[in-house]
């Protein structure tokens, strides 16, 4: 697929214009996309200037932008600047370099995030069918979901590659990306803050936009509920300042500590603190998932099926094994009651208008050959400062300044 701009959408490029020096940009024109791609890495040399960092532009598969620490690249999809948000584009991609710059590696996170929901899931349990025969007295009647995931065919590698195989793993991974989502709404407010007030405009102006979509639901007491989905917005235009949101203010509310805290320093305490919602989150993924609870009563099944989770079990230690301190201390001192779940009872993940959409993949549009040589044309443009100096018949001196452009 082509990205194909609209050259009659209206613009919003209010701070991109000051930066071109007042001139005015009305239209989506081979030469507004080559300032635009200019003015991404001039940015990207002042924000990550050791660092090289790839900008994807433009992406079709991602409803929002994002970044990858670990592999330093950043994703901007094209549906802002196809609106003519030219300044919020501009401030996607201050805010994901802002990521690549400040933040954890994201596969640090997952792992991390990953232990703490091993210990969450130990915590809930799920009765095995009565119909099932029972072979001797001890046979087990329940199984905890950490049970489960690991007997149903788990390997943390797919995870860490965002490639599910199984009905498990798709399992684990939807409560993960809960997870994620929670820390990545804290994280977006310790970067940010932080980022310098003459690039800080975009974001200002890009938060704004957000919570023009956010503030009536917020107000109809629609997002109340202290739920893991409503928690992450909230949290979020609560520390951006648009809100006041009590429950957040109360529990979640020390600005200061986000501000001068790293990731590895503040997670621990936030996933503490909403332990009980992100078990919630969890119950209701599994509630709304096809996983069937294992079966008991054939020895040499059981037999096979705990042997496949000590495997996988000691399989994703090790992997931990690089981030262990990190990783134990996100559980350290967190306590979850335990708690049955009815195997019958399907319902649907609580969700918010406004839950981030992380897609699996992504597709790099092709900018068309001859917009892309409309593009490119002006980088061998190169405007020259010049000056003549004429002498009048009455032998007076006139100096014309004036511009040349080479094409070279």
């Amino acid at each position: 697929m082509n990205f194909n701009p609209n050259e009659d959408t209206e613009i919003d490029a209010e701070f991109m214009e000051k930066w071109l020096g007042g001139v005015e940009i009305d239209s989506l024109s081979p030469k507004t996309l080559f300032d635009l791609q200019t003015l991404m890495s001039h940015y990207k040399d002042i924000i990550v200037p050791m660092d090289n960092v790839k900008i994807s532009f433009p992406v079709e598969g991602f409803d929002t932008a994002c970044a990858s620490v670990d592999e330093k690249k950043v994703f901007i999809p094209t549906q802002v600047l196809q609106e003519g948000r030219v300044d919020d584009t501009i401030g996607l991609v201050i805010h994901e370099l802002n990521h690549i710059k400040h933040s954890e590696r994201e596969s640090v996170l997952i792992k991390a995030c990953s232990n703490f929901l091993m210990v969450c899931l130990d915590s809930i349990f799920v009765k095995v069918p009565d119909s099932i025969p029972k072979i001797t007295h001890n046979d087990e009647e329940y199984l905890s979901l950490k049970e489960i995931v690991y007997r149903g065919g788990f390997d943390f590698n797919n995870l860490l590659k965002s490639e599910p195989k199984t009905g498990t793993e798709q399992f684990f991974l939807q409560c993960l990306k809960g997870v994620m989502l929670l820390l990545n709404s804290v994280e977006d407010v310790r970067i940010d803050s932080i980022c310098p007030p003459n690039l800080k405009k975009y974001i200002d102006k890009l938060d704004i936009y957000g919570f023009g979509e956010f503030k009536e639901h917020y107000e109809s007491g629609m997002l109340d509920e202290d739920t893991l989905m409503n928690l992450v917005f909230r949290l979020l235009f609560h520390h951006k300042g648009f809100v006041h949101d009590v429950s957040v203010d109360n529990r979640f509310g020390d600005i200061e500590f986000i501000k001068n805290s790293t990731p590895k320093q503040y997670i621990p305490t936030l996933l503490k603190e909403f332990r009980n919602e992100i078990k919630q989150y969890c119950e209701e993924v599994f509630n709304s998932s096809d996983i069937d609870t294992p079966t008991m009563g054939n020895k040499t099944n059981d037999y096979l099926q705990m042997m496949e989770e000590s495997s996988n079990e000691e399989s994703f230690d090790k992997t931990l094994a690089e981030d262990k301190s990190f990783s134990e201390d996100c559980v350290r001192d967190v306590e979850f009651e335990d708690s049955e779940l009815n195997p019958n009872r399907k319902r649907d993940i609580e969700k918010t208008q406004y839950e981030i959409k992380i897609e699996e993949g992504s597709t790099l549009l092709e900018v068309p050959s001859y917009l892309k040589a409309s593009i490119d044309a002006f980088k061998d443009v190169d405007v020259v400062d010049c000056s003549e100096q004429f002498t009048t018949r009455h032998g007076d001196i006139i100096v014309a300044n004036y511009k040349t452009l080479l094409i070279g």
